[in-house]
């Protein structure tokens, strides 16, 4: 027993054999619970301002309320169900070591760059006061959202593959909203980015008893890097580099053996 907030999770199905959802009627709740909560984020986030995490601790309690009352009544989860089915419980130490390896690596890439370039580096004005928000808001927001509500439910009965694969559907969707708020390449490329970011932040997921801890951690320092510094002219070229960067490297977390299924409920 890891703590009341961690769900029972069984990466192999030993426990839950039969695939969620067990008829329309729930996977049509269970989309629309998607649709709100990814709708509550980014009108949140938009009306506030919170384009670097200004106001980033406002819409991580949005978001993660958003998540609990789809679980509670849209997809009539017991109350301590709906809590567990955040992520928010104790993690593995294995997946916090995975995302704080990877994230290494991946800032590793600034310095490089800098040196290589003869680049000049500044930060972002109050980029510390950001941090904490862009955590809550990239981090804990989005894991909790499409971790442990998508992905964590359509892992249910399924391989990690299928249900890595089934969840990128719906997820794809909800971004498709980005392309009327955004110039489409830029729209374009985030959806790309975080299409190629399902596995590994899913394999983080897993790998912390199905906690968001670990992916949290790595989605936060691959979104708030490039919010919090500052290249000048060639910011364009590092963010290209960097994108490049954040879809190859937290491939990494597969070398890591995911080990027995447990129970940490």
């Amino acid at each position: 027993m890891k703590g009341s907030l961690n769900r029972v999770f069984d990466p192999e199905g030993e426990f839950e054999n039969k695939p969620w959802p067990p008829d329309k009627r729930t996977w049509l709740r269970f989309i629309l619970g998607l649709f709100l909560s990814y709708g509550l984020f980014e009108i949140s986030a938009r009306a506030l301002g919170s384009d670097r995490g200004q106001a980033g601790l406002i819409v991580g309690v949005v978001v993660v309320a958003a998540v609990f009352a789809a679980s509670r009544w849209l997809l009539g989860e017991a109350y301590p169900e709906a809590i567990r089915s955040l992520g928010l419980g104790t993690p593995g130490y294995k997946s916090l070591i995975a995302a704080s390896v990877i994230s290494g690596l991946l800032l590793l890439v600034v310095p490089v760059y800098v040196y290589s370039k003869g680049a000049e580096i500044s930060m972002y004005p109050g980029w510390l006061i950001l941090l904490p928000g862009l955590f809550a808001q990239a981090g804990i927001a989005e894991e909790v959202l499409f971790r442990s509500y998508l992905f964590g439910h359509i892992r249910r009965g399924r391989s990690f593959g299928r249900a890595a694969l089934i969840a990128g559907g719906p997820f794809v969707l909800v971004h498709l909203a980005l392309f009327a708020t955004m110039p489409w390449p830029i729209a374009l490329v985030s959806v790309l980015l975080a299409t190629a970011l399902l596995f590994p932040l899913a394999r983080l997921y897993e790998l912390g008893g199905g906690t968001i801890w670990a992916p949290a951690i790595l989605h936060w320092v691959i979104q708030g890097t490039v919010k919090v510094i500052d290249l000048g002219p060639n910011s364009s070229e590092f963010a290209l580099i960097w994108i490049l960067a954040c879809a190859i490297v937290p491939y990494v977390v597969f070398l890591i053996p995911a080990g027995k299924p447990r129970r940490t409920g």
